[in-house]
């Protein structure tokens, strides 16, 4: 059994959706939690009503349980599975609006659950976690209680149709990028229409990949921002910031030209201190 499970917005998309025959052969119509709808529209109607009260843009939450090709869910095994997904999604019983729609496509069975996560009671939005990863623990715990086949690896999967066609078994050694094929033998390989197991040699020796160089990691050392100077006359009104001091300039035409505008300090700065009271420009 595989569960897919993602979070979505969209209570017009949905229910068009679920409705649509599509390339299903047949809809049917298991459980609607809320008693005052009749059908699916109404339905996430209410649905919309309750959370348009909250900041939530994605307020459902939509799964679907896959069975394998030749098993057949009955509605009370669908029902445990889905209460099970609301405890692991930590979706209190009764607390929730949901719908659950059967759909047969290929001849294959499957299911669409989708939940309104705003709560009827409190008005919060619930998050279910890491709701791929519970949906995983959820398969294989009811594929147990319910006697239901587990799906094989897509890895596995992959390795069986590279060995149909190429004959060889690609082994990881070591490290994830350190990687090396080995042949198998002909005699080694099953026989069409028998089940045979292979024992492959464990990759020794030359076939073994070399352990990756130490490399140690840079210091993080954090970029410092200097701060940028203030000049000391910024704050000077231009009325007594001094002129520049040109070139041609000498010494008694600038003690002249600071004792005519009264400059105190270019004057202390040539040795020449004149009091306030006896100073007359």
């Amino acid at each position: 059994m595989i569960i897919k499970s993602h979070i979505r917005g969209g209570y017009r998309a949905a229910a068009d959706y679920l409705k649509d025959q599509g390339l299903n052969e047949k809809i049917r119509l298991v459980e609607i939690s809320d008693p005052s709808a009749s059908n699916l529209d109404e339905a996430f109607h209410n649905m919309w009503v309750v959370a348009s009260n909250t900041r939530a843009t994605k307020p459902l939450h939509h799964i679907s349980i896959n069975p394998m090709k030749d098993e057949r869910l009955t509605d009370k095994q669908v029902l445990a599975i889905v209460d099970r997904c609301e405890q692991k999604y930590g979706y209190k019983m009764f607390h929730h609006q949901r719908v659950i729609v059967e759909h047969i496509k290929d001849g294959r069975q499957h299911f669409h659950v989708i939940w309104n996560r705003v709560s009827l009671m409190t008005g919060s939005t619930v998050w279910p976690g890491q709701h791929w990863n519970k949906s995983k623990q959820v398969c294989r715990e009811m594929e147990k209680e319910l006697g239901l086949k587990r799906p094989m690896p897509r890895r596995v999967t992959r390795a069986m149709k590279r060995f149909a066609r190429t004959g060889s078994i690609r082994r990881i050694s070591g490290s994830h990028s350190a990687r090396r094929t080995l042949s198998v033998p002909k005699l080694a390989r099953p026989q069409p229409g028998t089940r045979q197991r292979i024992l492959l040699p464990r990759v020794t020796g030359r076939f073994a990949a070399p352990p990756a160089p130490y490399r140690p990691s840079k210091p993080f050392i954090p970029a410092i921002r200097r701060k940028r100077r203030k000049r000391g006359d910024q704050n000077i009104p231009d009325s007594e910031k001094m002129p520049f001091r040109r070139p041609e300039w000498d010494t008694a035409e600038l003690i002249a030209w600071a004792y005519e505008t009264g400059n105190y300090a270019v004057l202390a700065s040539f040795g020449i201190y004149i009091s306030q009271d006896s100073f007359e420009p």
